[in-house]
């Protein structure tokens, strides 16, 4: 039995699915963080639903248990009772025949867990962009702590309600950051990834232009390191290695500047210069203002003009 773990909704056979609480992904949607809350109980009566099953996709399973508990897990042919907490990462290949059985405790308990969910072809073509074999085996892996993909998992999951326009860029690069992690650590034939050393000056030049140019548009990794001649799946590292700042906080960082220019410079409102530089609300630029620069868009205007009348022009 093959099990589609990105479907949009659950099988139809679960009685009790658990909570999809969210969903984060990259536009092409090869790439899933699914984050999920369940009664023991529900949970119980999904694996009675989902016995010996092979994942259509490859499959990290992030635990976010505030106690630990007792799972019995089959994979690839091997059964482990696992005794299982927050930190703790499974990794279920693609193909590879799994089954998972939690132990009955406090039926009434809540669970917390997410999957990572990535297509087979994905991890293939970022393997090729980095110089590695597409021909990769991947190793099946019981529970154990991996504190990297726990920390790109509560990056994602703190995200604020209201769209950050450079989100598109944070998602793409720490999902991306999470493949990287599982070619480097869950596949049987690793090699160092590899790839340009450095961007050059005018690959340099042309990224950053190009964020100039559309400081007011929602930009995406993918159409930026197209700016700059390279494939997304190693553009954020060199990038980073060439400016000091991932590629979300330069483009933050660019915004607040030019909205710094046109607070000193113009009498616009402040929901304007929000629009300008790519803020959907007042609201949201002026705590992302606040963040970067230490004071609100209102008191900087102030500050930059000391002798003219407070312009709280929101």
């Amino acid at each position: 039995m093959t099990f589609d773990y990105g479907a949009e909704t659950p099988s139809s056979e679960f009685v009790n699915p658990p909570t999809l609480l969210n969903c984060i992904g990259l536009p092409s949607g090869r790439v899933k963080l699914l984050n999920f809350q369940a009664k023991l109980s529900d949970v119980w009566q999904c694996a009675d639903v989902l016995p010996l099953h092979s994942p259509k996709q490859h499959v990290v399973c992030l635990h976010h248990f505030n106690k630990s508990m007792k799972l019995d897990r089959s994979l690839d042919g091997r059964t482990r009772r696992e005794i299982t907490g927050k930190g703790d990462v499974a990794f279920l290949p693609a193909d590879v025949p799994t089954m998972l059985r939690p132990v009955l405790q406090d039926q009434h308990q809540v669970l917390s867990y997410s999957y990572l969910v990535v297509e087979p072809g994905y991890l293939a073509e970022m393997a090729i962009a980095n110089g590695i074999s597409r021909q990769l085996e991947f190793i099946p892996r019981f529970a154990a702590p991996d504190p990297l993909l726990h920390e790109i998992t509560a990056a994602l999951t703190a995200l604020p309600a209201i769209p950050d326009p450079a989100d598109k860029l944070f998602i793409e690069t720490v999902l991306n950051a999470a493949c990287a992690q599982l070619l480097r650590k869950y596949a049987k034939i690793r090699h160092p990834l590899s790839g340009p050393p450095r961007l050059t000056n005018d690959q340099l030049s042309e990224a950053i232009n190009y964020i100039h140019q559309n400081l007011g548009e929602s930009l995406d990794l993918s159409s930026v390191a197209r700016a700059a001649g390279l494939s997304v799946f190693h553009f954020a590292r060199l990038f980073k290695e060439a400016t000091g700042e991932t590629p979300f906080r330069f483009v933050t960082r660019a915004r607040i500047q030019l909205a710094k220019g046109l607070l000193r410079k113009t009498r616009l409102p402040i929901s304007e210069i929000a629009e300008r530089v790519g803020y959907r609300t007042s609201s949201h630029f002026s705590s992302r203002f606040r963040v970067i620069s230490g004071c609100s868009p209102d008191t900087y205007r102030r500050q930059a003009h000391p002798s003219a009348p407070s312009l709280r022009l929101v």
